[in-house]
């Protein structure tokens, strides 16, 4: 790019030094013709530069926009260089398009939000709906992945509105309307709205158009695989993968970009228990998750890694992948619920105004100001908050040493009972003292974990009925059945998280299924019921506790 700029500088300064050379030699010779002459020069030169300018910046776009997923950074750096300088207006829209995209895959969530915003209100002024809808579509995607799916439906509205004639008209509208139901696909998905998500997607407009955009295409193939897949259809979701791939392939959309048709077709394969297609595919994902630059993309691929090695048995690489997935997990969140509060606290018209009034020191300050407040405002809140949390884990923590120690002490003999019971008339003071005996043997297994416990199944292994057993758990544990089995699960969990290291590791979903809970959901509620703390936040204080011992 340097080299051509540079040429194309030294062709003007010597068309200058002979328009120059012509003008003093004609006034010499007093030719009346002369100054017309040096326009016309003039003229021609500027044009040249001008033609050049516009093929050097359509080059340079074209090549950014081929890096966008083997090298996003350049793609940023490029994009930014072709904002700046544009050759027309329409060069401007897309160079910060491409700029949104390739943030958008690094996760920088809010910088993709401004350029995507700066483009819309130039976009807003200039007419050129084309390019305003594909800002908006952007935009949609954006809002779908930060999870305001009211905005993303809004700007996918905006979108519609603008296809409404037949888009195979325009070979521009024909790649466009292709994103716009992949998009619309992806938000029905985000709503786990199978059907109408599959229906979104024009085969057949896929078809027509596969050669000519296969990008898009191999896009809405992989989003048909990713419906199949979260409906459980394995064998439609590795059809559909596999497409997606062979497409990428035959295109040379490249390595980085094939990843995502190759986990799709991976976790296809180890759903359906293809042991020697998975195990292929491995070694290529293991690369690949080092390579990619999509930070969610990398995030999947180390999830679904975490799972396969698990189900190999092999702990060492499962807890590398798992936390590999933990880490990418919470820089996403992070970045999403920053570019969320953003969005929910300004609106567009703000960030306008903002933009226009940026050299007003006063406005900026007093914005700066108020923004510090709220910060200062959640760390004080917070860390108030962790420390009564951190107090309560404390008590919590004494307390279960306490009930262990108590539940160790063997519970009185039967003849002693009769001096000090006062057991319930219906319940035979011997047949209580052997319930209790038995309900201590009872929380000292493991029993409790199993999801197909209920009051009848223990009463019949205790070998007495449901009435004793509840009457029992009421008067002796001062809670209800289930409440009683609830914490019994939990303490379990607590235990096995302060004495065994590696669980500290583990998704809270392997936690639900180690205790004993049909769910994540179902877990993490009962979790804070009986200690009063998340989990998240309950295995945070163990790994500090830890730490500190170390």
């Amino acid at each position: 790019m340097i080299e051509r700029i540079t040429v194309s500088g030294l062709i003007f300064v010597i068309c200058i030094f002979a328009a120059m050379k012509l003008k003093i030699m004609f006034l010499e010779q007093k030719i009346l013709c002369t100054n017309k002459l040096i326009v016309l020069l003039m003229v021609v030169c500027a044009n040249f530069l001008w033609s050049q300018k516009q093929s050097e910046n359509e080059d340079i776009f074209e090549n950014a926009a081929g890096n966008l997923y083997t090298h996003p950074e350049k793609t940023i750096t490029v994009s930014e260089y072709l904002s700046i300088n544009p050759g027309s207006n329409e060069e401007r829209f897309k160079a910060l398009n491409l700029k949104a995209e390739a943030l958008i895959l690094q996760g920088n969530y809010i910088l993709a939000l401004n350029a995507l915003l700066e483009s819309f209100h130039l976009n807003s002024d200039s007419g050129d709906t084309t390019t305003l809808s594909r800002t908006n579509l952007i935009l949609s995607e954006l809002y779908r992945k930060l999870g305001i799916i009211p905005k993303a439906e809004e700007r996918l509205s905006l979108v519609a509105k603008s296809l409404n004639n037949d888009p195979a008209d325009n070979p521009e509208k024909a790649s466009l309307y292709i994103d716009f139901f992949t998009a619309k696909s992806s938000l029905l998905l985000e709503q786990k709205k199978y059907e109408e998500a599959i229906k979104a997607i024009d085969i057949k407009f896929l078809e027509r158009y596969s050669h000519q955009f296969p990008y898009q295409v191999s896009k809405s193939y992989l989003q048909l695989a990713r419906i199949y897949g979260s409906a459980q259809q394995w064998k439609n979701a590795s059809v559909y993968a596999g497409k997606a791939l062979q497409l990428s392939q035959e295109s040379g959309l490249g390595e980085n970009y094939n990843a995502y048709a190759e986990l799709e077709i991976s976790k296809a394969d180890f759903t359906q228990k293809n042991r020697q297609k998975y195990l292929s595919e491995i070694p290529q994902l293991l690369i690949l998750s080092e390579k990619v630059n999509d930070i969610v993309l990398k995030k999947n691929i180390h999830q679904f890694l975490a799972d396969y090695y698990r189900s190999e048995g092999d702990n060492n690489k499962y807890q590398f992948h798992n936390l590999k997935y933990l880490e990418l997990s919470e820089t996403i969140t992070t970045a999403q619920q920053k570019a969320s509060d953003l969005i929910l606290s300004l609106t567009e018209n703000d960030l306008k105004t903002k933009d226009d009034q940026r050299y007003k020191t006063n406005h900026i300050l007093i914005w700066v100001i108020g923004f510090a407040i709220v910060i200062l405002g959640l760390v004080f809140w917070f860390r108030l908050r962790t420390k009564q949390n951190y107090n309560n884990y404390k008590e919590y923590i004494s307390k279960l040493k306490n009930k262990q120690q108590e539940s160790q002490m063997l519970v009185p003999k039967s003849e002693s009972v009769e001096e000090v019971s006062k057991t319930p008339q219906f319940i035979p003071e011997k047949t209580e003292q052997i319930l209790l005996e038995k309900l201590l043997a009872f929380e000292n297994g493991t029993d409790f974990t199993k999801k197909s416990l209920t009051l009848q199944s223990l009463a019949k292994d205790l070998d007495t009925n449901t009435r004793y057993l509840s009457e029992i758990v009421n008067k002796h544990k001062q809670k209800n059945f289930n409440a009683y089995i609830n914490e019994l699960r939990i303490n379990y969990i607590i235990n096995k998280l302060r004495n065994e290291s590696a669980f500290l590791n583990y998704k809270i979903s392997y936690l639900a299924e180690e205790s004993g809970f049909s769910s994540h959901t179902s877990f993490s509620t009962v979790f804070k019921t009986v200690t009063g703390i998340p989990p998240k936040e309950f295995i945070s204080f163990i790994k500090k506790e830890v730490s500190l011992a170390d």
